[in-house]
């Protein structure tokens, strides 16, 4: 839905460089140039965006069943680590020898 957002603006930003500037050509086709660049470029990072959110929701779904996740070569389950919401980040339990290891969940496989 957002991208036919974005399409109605460059649409719009068209027809207003058509039929309310006194552009040349060439500068016509500059700022379309500048604009379709600019909304590709935020439809490749949303898009990145997207990716990551899923990966690290996909980590953190498995860490909350119990099943063991593989971070920066080290196995992180309930017993030896915490998730911490806000940071979206693993940090080691007290009584473990990861005590008070910090890990990413973006890290993890």
């Amino acid at each position: 839905m957002a991208y036919l957002l974005w399409f109605g603006i460059v649409a719009l930003g068209f027809a207003l460089m058509h039929y309310f500037t006194e552009l040349s050509g060439k500068q016509k086709g500059i700022i379309s140039l500048i604009l379709t660049l600019s909304v590709a470029g935020a439809i490749a990072y949303n898009i990145q965006s997207d990716r990551e959110r899923d990966h690290v929701n996909a980590i953190v779904q498995d860490y909350y069943q119990g099943k063991s996740v593989m971070c920066q070569g080290i196995e992180v389950n309930s017993s030896t680590f915490g998730y911490s919401e806000g940071t979206q980040s693993f940090i080691g339990n007290k009584g473990t020898s990861h005590y008070q290891q910090i890990i990413n969940a973006r890290e993890c496989q």
